[in-house]
């Protein structure tokens, strides 16, 4: 994740207002929910009518294409075909006709332009004008449906639609009664992958990506990659990293073609290329020996960029080429810093970018890059070159987003508003904070102009999973699908049905139960207000020996809210779960959210352990060489035993060892794993090494020897009061 300034925020936001309104989700039981009245669509189409009469599934069912039929009109055909093989069992027959069957039931799909489908939209008033090329129609009626777009990301787009009003009845199924009108607000829907920060994504993941995200209507996924593109010629590039082959590459781009996703890189071509400039053989083309940021004088630089130009443009076809130069901090402070002196910083940036701009642009291709640089230097804007598109991106909550999106306005740049999915360095994602960014910073970005969002997912320590993300990226497709702010409670009680396939909106609200620990561990106290500030749940407190002076200090503060802690990460769990056979779709991103509440509640549990041994350890100082030895000598059991409360912790962290080893193969490629593996090692040898510790000092005892003070081993002062 690229930093963010969340200094001086100060505004205190009722989270009734925007995001734990999820907690007042409807629970009434499937179908009545799914009712021809409350269609569960997510994104919410513009133009929506609901009737009382739905269309009847029957076995006699045809699913007809007006001929003439291309691929892709196919393809979207496909997808209704297995959604209701999905619901009813029966694989329905998809038919090319030049005209819809009379009298028989049939799903009849086709272009704007066919001749009978003009007249079919005309007996139905149901006009395609000024939809556009993504936009559609779709009417369901007793005895038929229509679906219909100018150009196939239209036609499979109402698909789509279509495919969330499919609701069992028994062993059948009907189609919730529509008449939709529907079009995008934004041209680019975006989410990336970050394949630089540790884990790299399998093909088959990212296939399950692409899947996802189109069935939601966004049209891009942008990898993020530094060294994760291996250069022919250049056999260091990506040597320590985990990287897709070529082929990979070639068969990824083509898989998502079909489904109207355009697979976009980004590469670095400025700044953020430590993994590159760490090697002799690269580090003398860097502003500092070994540093992140390339030099604008070194003369070699430019060669090595289009050597990355001339192998990666060929494999992915998308128009749009994403060039980085973020976070350029060190510009200036080695071999430029006296041409940033002589020339100013903004300068020597902007003809850095501009060369950059200038290769890229030879092979045909739209330059993006990032804007923050742009957003601290404004006066470089008019300068930038026009008709480029813009990546303004910031990650956290703000009363108002107008210092990303103000200065380039009028600018003739075009404008992405990039916000983020929360998931970085956190044991759960913040979906609060997330849906305040991506909500308010895209729904001011419409009313700039911005012609696309890309919602973020980073990886920074290089533990972070995509999986838990996903209610982040599914809220980022409605708000740049949708003409305004969606609501987030209204997107709640529809996200189970449209995600998992699971009427029981239980499940939306056991994740967002579960992201809520963020704002309980960042108060220290039960919280009902999100306060613009992100995280709490940090991946780093895991680590944390709570025997040292930093985690004694972290275990005080959170001793309040630990129980609540584990209440909750528990009780989500356990919806996960329970939850996971009814799941219909994606039940296999549940696995990732039950190891986040339980390495939630591994956290709390250690926070408790580490007060309860503390108390039994001062019990046993206190009944030293006393009539009470046996007392302490049962305080002793309670530490380390069979039973011990470090055995526990021990235990539970073997189990999420395991655990993540798992998850991390389902997602990602392995050689980068044992990096993280090793971290959770480490973990349980601390519980190990202090349940040996403790033995000796047990042992020490029974022949004689006094206890250690609890000052020594790090132990918490005894609490006034505390339960002996």
């Amino acid at each position: 994740m690229h930093s963010s300034n969340t200094a001086g925020r100060r505004q205190v936001w009722p989270v009734r207002c925007i995001l734990l309104l999820a907690f007042a989700i409807c629970i009434s039981a499937f179908p009545s929910h799914l009712s021809a009245q409350q269609p569960m669509l997510i994104p919410q189409p513009r133009e929506l009518h609901t009737r009382a009469q739905s269309f009847q599934v029957n076995s006699n069912l045809q699913i007809v294409l007006l001929t003439s039929v291309t691929s892709e009109d196919h393809f979207a055909a496909e997808s209704v075909q297995k959604e209701l093989k999905l619901v009813t069992g029966q694989e329905f027959p998809i038919v090319g006709l030049p005209e819809p069957p009379q009298g028989a039931p049939a799903i009849v799909m086709g272009r704007f332009d066919q001749p009978a489908m003009r007249q079919l939209l005309s007996a139905r008033h149901l006009s395609p004008e000024g939809v556009g090329a993504e936009g559609y129609v779709l009417d369901v009626q007793s005895g038929a449906v229509i679906i219909a777009g100018k150009a196939g990301a239209g036609l499979y787009y109402g698909a789509q639609t279509l495919r969330q009003l499919i609701v069992p009845v028994g062993q059948e199924a009907r189609i919730l009664g529509v008449q939709v009108r529907d079009w995008p607000a934004m041209q680019y829907r975006a989410t990336q992958v970050d394949l630089s920060r540790g884990p790299v994504a399998k093909l088959s993941f990212l296939k399950n990506v692409v899947r996802n995200i189109a069935q939601f209507k966004m049209n891009q996924l942008f990898v993020y990659m530094e060294d994760s593109f291996r250069l022919e010629g250049q056999p260091l590039w990506g040597i320590l990293s985990d990287t897709l082959s070529r082929s990979d590459w070639n068969e990824l781009v083509a898989y998502a073609a079909p489904y109207h996703v355009t697979i976009v890189p980004r590469t670095e071509d400025c700044g953020h290329l430590h993994k590159v400039l760490r090697f002799e053989q690269y580090s003398g083309m860097g502003e500092r020996p070994h540093g992140h940021v390339l030099a604008p004088e070194d003369p070699h630089q430019m060669d090595l960029l289009k050597t990355m130009y001339q192998q990666m443009l060929p494999v992915f076809t998308s128009p749009i080429y994403f060039v980085g130069c973020d976070e350029t901090f060190a510009l200036g402070t080695g071999r430029s810093k006296d041409l940033v002196a002589k020339e100013g910083y903004g300068k020597v940036y902007v003809d850095h970018l501009n060369q950059v701009a200038q290769m890229v642009e030879s092979y045909n291709k739209q330059v993006m890059f990032s804007g923050d640089i742009a957003t601290s230097h404004p006066e470089i804007i008019p300068n930038l070159p026009k008709g480029q598109i813009i990546d303004s991106w910031v990650y956290s909550a703000h009363d108002s987003y107008d210092k990303w999106l103000k200065p380039f306005e009028g600018s003739g740049l075009k404008i992405f508003t990039c916000p983020w999915v929360g998931n970085t360095s956190v044991m759960v994602p913040d979906y609060e904070e997330a849906a305040y960014n991506i909500g308010h910073f895209l729904a001011e970005g419409k009313k700039a102009g911005a012609i696309g969002t890309i919602v973020k997912a980073w990886n920074d320590d290089g533990e972070t999973m995509f999986a838990p993300a996903w209610w982040s990226v599914i809220y980022g497709a409605a708000c740049a699908w949708e003409e305004g702010l969606p609501d987030v409670k209204d997107f709640n009680r529809k996200f189970d049905w449209d995600f998992f396939r699971d009427a029981d909106p239980g499940l939306v609200e056991a994740i967002m139960n579960l992201g809520h620990i963020n704002e309980i561990m960042r108060a220290g106290k039960p919280v009902e207000t999100f306060d613009m500030r992100y995280g709490g749940a940090s991946d780093g407190l895991f680590w944390q020996n709570p025997f040292s002076p930093a985690g004694r200090e972290q275990v005080e503060r959170m001793l309040p809210v630990a129980s609540l802690i584990r209440q909750t990460a528990e009780n989500s769990y356990t919806t996960f779960v329970n939850s996971a056979s009814r799941a219909k779709r994606n039940a296999d991103s549940l696995e990732s959210l039950e190891f986040a509440a339980l390495r939630l509640d591994a956290l709390g549990m250690r926070y408790q352990f580490a007060q309860e041994i503390s108390e039994r350890y001062a019990e046993a100082v206190a009944s030293q060489g006393g009539q009470n030895r046996r007392r302490g000598g049962r305080g002793f059991s309670d530490i380390s035993s069979t039973n011990g409360r470090l055995q526990d912790l021990r235990d539970y962290t073997t189990r999420l060892t395991e655990l993540y080893r798992q998850l991390w193969l389902s997602e990602n490629l392995p050689n980068w794993m044992p990096n993280i593996l090793q971290l959770y090692r480490r973990n349980s040898d601390l519980w190990q090494d202090l349940i040996a510790k403790f033995s000796d000092i047990r042992y020490g005892l029974r022949n004689g020897q006094p206890l250690p003070s609890p000052e020594s081993l790090g132990l918490l002062p005894a609490q006034p009061g505390a339960k002996q």
